[in-house]
């Protein structure tokens, strides 16, 4: 089994639920969205990356963090199954990072421990038809905020058509704007007026300047 990688690398996971935790990334190359706010374009082309087996891939990551983040592109274009599974045999736990564009198989669900789903708004260029009704699958939701109050209530739109608990949705600046602090600031002062349950992180690797 080989895969089209991107990069591998180790680092602290700067966003979501396990934010601070160290962790081995996988990128893999090749995505089908073209998101306006994308930072990882050079992961849009699946030629643009490596060719390697699980045997290659495996010798790259550090062996010593036992936490790994399959993220993209969007990986759930090629069939991670095998990588998990080889990954959960060295009792790692795994996360994957999606844009919920795809659903992952049943048997992935199974050994996959954390799902990051992170659905396109209006904001990214793209406006898709989710549905999470009936199969909520994702451990956690993120959403990159462009114009807050719209933003906002598109998410509000969003949680409330797919029948998910607001303590799931985590808002996350849009990491081009120039001063990020204030933008979290910002984001902040809005879900308090208004009083709505979500959660606001950063990405942490904005602000330390690391990968």
């Amino acid at each position: 089994m080989k895969y089209w990688i991107s990069e591998i690398f180790t680092s602290i996971q700067g966003e979501g639920e396990v934010i601070g935790i160290p962790s081995n990334f996988i990128r893999l190359a090749g995505c089908h969205l073209r998101c306006i706010w994308c930072d990882t374009k050079y992961a849009w082309h699946k030629y643009d990356g490596e060719e390697m087996t699980i045997e290659q891939i495996l010798d790259r990551i550090d062996k010593r963090i036992r936490f790994t983040t399959i993220t993209g592109g969007e990986p759930l274009l090629q069939d991670i199954l095998p990588l998990v599974e080889a990954l959960k045999s060295l009792n790692h736990k795994v996360l994957v990072e999606t844009s919920g564009t795809i659903k992952p198989s049943k048997k992935l669900r199974e050994i996959v421990d954390i799902f990051s789903v992170s659905p396109k708004l209006s904001n990214s260029g793209y406006k898709f038809k989710y549905d999470f009704k009936e199969d909520n699958w994702a451990t956690y939701f993120k959403f990159v905020i462009v114009n807050p109050i719209e933003d906002i209530q598109e998410i509000t739109r969003f949680i409330r058509e797919n029948n998910i608990e607001p303590s799931k949705v985590i808002l996350q600046p849009d990491g081009r704007k120039e001063n990020y602090a204030e933008s979290l600031r910002e984001l902040i002062d809005i879900i308090l007026k208004l009083g709505i349950p979500f959660r606001v992180l950063p990405q942490f690797h904005r602000i330390v300047g690391i990968q």
